[in-house]
C-alpha cells in the first residue's frame, strides 16, 4: 500500500473510531439516564398500583391503569399483565423474547421499538386478595428518533461540532496540498517563475509531496534554461550594436569619399536602422519579462491618451492610402500605470492594424468600459489568423503556419509580444479574435485590451505589485 493511501485509511478509519466511541459514549450515557428516571417512575407506578389492588382489588387497580394511560405527563406506558399474559386495558403486550425474571431478580432489558421493564428489585410482587399475580410492563412513550429528545441540546450541539471539525479536518489535510499544486501550476502557466510549492507540502514524505519536489525541480530547470536564454538574447543583442554603429560609420564615410554609391549607402543605412530597432525591441522584450523595467506608476486619463496617438496615427493611415475611424465616447476613463508603456502598447497596436489592413480600407478603434476595466479594441480589415494561432502571436518572434497569411510576414513579431507584457505587467488582460459576419465569413481582426480602471489613489503595494501576473482567466 502506497503511502498516500495509507495516509488517507489511516485519517478515516481514527475517524470512524472516533465517532464510533462517541456515539457508543451517547449510548451508554442515555442508556443509564433512561434507566434511573425509568427504574423511578416505573416503582412510584407499581407502589401506586400496590396502594389501588390493596384497597379496592382488580376494578381498583384496572380503574388506576387507566387513569394513569390518560395522562400525557407520564414517560412510561404502564402495562398490567395478569397470569395469562394479557393487559387489564386489553393493550398490546410486547413481544417478550426474554423470559420475565424470577421474583426478587433485577431486570433490565429492550426489545426495541418498545422498552420492557420489571419492577425493581425490592418491590413486591402484585398479588390480589385472591391470590392473582400481576406484574408491571413498562413502554418508552419515544422509540426512534423522537428518542433524541432525551439528548439534552448541549450534547446534540457538541455531537455536531466535533463531528464537522474532524470532517473538516479530513478534507482539508487530503484537499490542501492538491489545491497548493493547482495554485503553483496555475501560477507557472501565467509566467510566474518564481512559484513554488510551499514546504509545508513539499516535506510530506507520501506521493503528494515526491510530486510537489518533482514539479519544483521541473520549474528550477525551466527558470534556469529560460533566464539563460534571455540572457543569451540580452547579450547577442548588447554586442550586435557596436558592429552595426561601424557600419553605419563606414557607409556614412563611404558616402562622403563617394557620391555615386549614395544609394547603396542609404540602403545599407536603412537597413541597419531596421535592424538596430529590431535589436530595441528584442531588449524591450528581455527587460520586461526579467522584471528589469520598475513601471512608473501614475493616474493616467486613458481617452486623452488615445486621443493623442490617433493624430499621429491618422497621418500615418492617409501616408499608406487607409483611413482610420474610433468611437472613443465621452466618458472619461482613469487608469494607473507607466505613461510611456501604456502609450507604447496602444500605438503598436493601432500601427498593427493600419499594417494588416488593405489599402482604401479602415481600420477602427473603440474604447469602452466593461466589468471595472477600461476596454480598448482595435479593429482591421485583414485577413485574420487561424484558432490556434491567436494566442501565439503575442509570443516573440511569432510567424504563421499558413503560408499566405499576410499577417505573419511584415515583421519580427516582437509589437505585439511588448504590448501583451506590458497589459499584463498592470494587471491587464489583452485577447485577438477573428471577426466574422452572420454567415461565418471572415471580415477581419481585433485585439482587445483591458486595464483596471483606478478606484482611489494610488498606493504603495499598487506600485510593489506592479509586475503581478497576468489574469489567466480572461474571457473577452
Amino acid at each position: 500500500m502506497s503511502k498516500l493511501a495509507l495516509r488517507i485509511f489511516v485519517s478515516f478509519f481514527s475517524a470512524l473510531i472516533i465517532t464510533v466511541l462517541g456515539a457508543i459514549a451517547v449510548t451508554s450515557w442515555m442508556i443509564s439516564e433512561r434507566k434511573e428516571s425509568t427504574d423511578t417512575e416505573l416503582l412510584v407506578a407499581a407502589q401506586a398500583a400496590a396502594a389501588a389492588l390493596a384497597d379496592g382489588g382488580v376494578p381498583s387497580l384496572t380503574k388506576w391503569a387507566k387513569s394513569r394511560a390518560l395522562d400525557s405527563s407520564m414517560t412510561l406506558d404502564i402495562l398490567v399483565i395478569d397470569e395469562t399474559g394479557h393487559d387489564l386495558l386489553g393493550r398490546t403486550a410486547p413481544s417478550i423474547t426474554t423470559p420475565l425474571p424470577p421474583e426478587g431478580d433485577d431486570f433490565f432489558g429492550y426489545d426495541l421499538p418498545a422498552v420492557l421493564l420489571n419492577l425493581p428489585t425490592k418491590a413486591p410482587e402484585l398479588i390480589s386478595d385472591e391470590g392473582e399475580s400481576f406484574r408491571l410492563v413498562a413502554l418508552s412513550k419515544r422509540t426512534g428518533f423522537a428518542a433524541l429528545r432525551d439528548i439534552p441540546l448541549s450534547v446534540l450541539l457538541l455531537s455536531l461540532i466535533v463531528t464537522a471539525l474532524v470532517s473538516l479536518w479530513l478534507a482539508r489535510s487530503i484537499t490542501r496540498p492538491i489545491i497548493e499544486l493547482q495554485q503553483t501550476t496555475e501560477s507557472l502557466a501565467a509566467g510566474n517563475l518564481n512559484s513554488r510549492v510551499p514546504r509545508q507540502t513539499t516535506s510530506r514524505r507520501d506521493e503528494i509531496g515526491r510530486l510537489a519536489r518533482s514539479l519544483d525541480m521541473m520549474t528550477n530547470q525551466l527558470a534556469s534554461l529560460i533566464t539563460g536564454q534571455q540572457q543569451l538574447l540580452r547579450d547577442v543583442s548588447h554586442e550586435l550594436r557596436s558592429p552595426l554603429a561601424r557600419i553605419r560609420l563606414a557607409s556614412g564615410l563611404l558616402a562622403q569619399r563617394d557620391a555615386s554609391t549614395a544609394a547603396t549607402t542609404g540602403r545599407i543605412d536603412e537597413e541597419v536602422a531596421r535592424l538596430d530597432e529590431l535589436i530595441e525591441k528584442i531588449l524591450d522584450v528581455s527587460r520586461v519579462e526579467s522584471g528589469a523595467i520598475t513601471w512608473t506608476l501614475e493616474h493616467l486619463e486613458l481617452r486623452s491618451i488615445v486621443e493623442r496617438i490617433l493624430v499621429d496615427a491618422s497621418f500615418e493611415a492617409a501616408q499608406l492610402g487607409k483611413s482610420l475611424s474610433s468611437q472613443l465616447g465621452a466618458m472619461p476613463l482613469e487608469i494607473i500605470g507607466d505613461r510611456y508603456w501604456i502609450q507604447s502598447s496602444i500605438e503598436n497596436v493601432i500601427r498593427n492594424a493600419l499594417k494588416h489592413s488593405p489599402v482604401g480600407a479602415s481600420a477602427e478603434v473603440l474604447l469602452d468600459q466593461v466589468e471595472g476595466f477600461a476596454r480598448l479594441r482595435v479593429r482591421d480589415s485583414g485577413a485574420g489568423l487561424p484558432t490556434d494561432e491567436l494566442t501565439k502571436i503575442f509570443e516573440p518572434f511569432f510567424r504563421s503556419g499558413v503560408a499566405s497569411a499576410e499577417r505573419s510576414s511584415a515583421s519580427a513579431g516582437l509589437g505585439l509580444a511588448i504590448t501583451a507584457r506590458v497589459v499584463r505587467g498592470h494587471h491587464g488582460r489583452i485577447e485577438a479574435r477573428n471577426l466574422r459576419n452572420n454567415s461565418g465569413q471572415s471580415i477581419g481582426f481585433e485585439i482587445d485590451l483591458q486595464w483596471p480602471l483606478a478606484k482611489t489613489s494610488l498606493t504603495n503595494d499598487q506600485a510593489a505589485n506592479a509586475h503581478a501576473s497576468p489574469d489567466p482567466h480572461f474571457r473577452g
